[in-house]
């Protein structure tokens, strides 16, 4: 079994997630290189088929131009790459002010097709993570204690009268 840092004639299963199907394919691997894609015929959905997607997920994972990290657009409309965590944090704001501006029913999230957007619920998760993380730090701003966060989540918008936000 090879550790991944060399060639291996060593077929793995796995799923090719550039769409919704996710279909069983198998890989070769020479260091982060996928090297070579074939269907596994032993996955009960595909059998064995590939399209031209899988066949291609060495260029999806190593393309030259692929982002390797979160990019925030500077006011003269180039980009700059930032870490994760200013990242989450710049858009948990916005969404907080959407949210305070407009109220929490304005907000909406949308994950479709391929290229791995049909994977909605990761998605949706990472928007509440993100408003917690902001409400946390609002939280801690206006210095609740712990046992005061149900009622620094209502006073920040977190949670309304009719049904909880987030």
């Amino acid at each position: 079994m090879s550790d991944g840092a060399t060639t291996t004639s060593e077929w793995r299963s796995t799923a090719c997630i550039l769409c919704s199907i996710n279909c069983g394919v198998e890989v070769r691997t020479e260091a982060r290189r996928i090297v070579r894609v074939r269907g596994d015929k032993s996955h009960p959905g595909s059998q064995g088929y590939t399209c031209e997607k899988a066949l291609r997920l060495d260029h999806y994972q190593n393309a030259r131009d692929r982002l390797t990290a979160p990019m925030r657009r500077r006011d003269d409309g180039t980009y700059e790459p930032v870490d994760w965590d200013t990242a989450i944090a710049e858009v948990a704001q916005r969404i907080a002010e959407v949210r305070d501006t407009h109220g929490g029913a304005s907000i909406f999230y949308y994950g479709g097709g391929g290229q791995g957007n049909h994977l909605g619920g990761g998605y949706g998760r990472s928007l509440r993570t993100a408003a917690r993380r902001a409400a946390t730090s609002a939280i801690a701003v206006s210095q609740s204690t712990a046992s005061n966060v149900p009622s620094a989540r209502r006073r920040i918008g977190l949670v309304s009268r009719s049904r909880a936000f987030w």
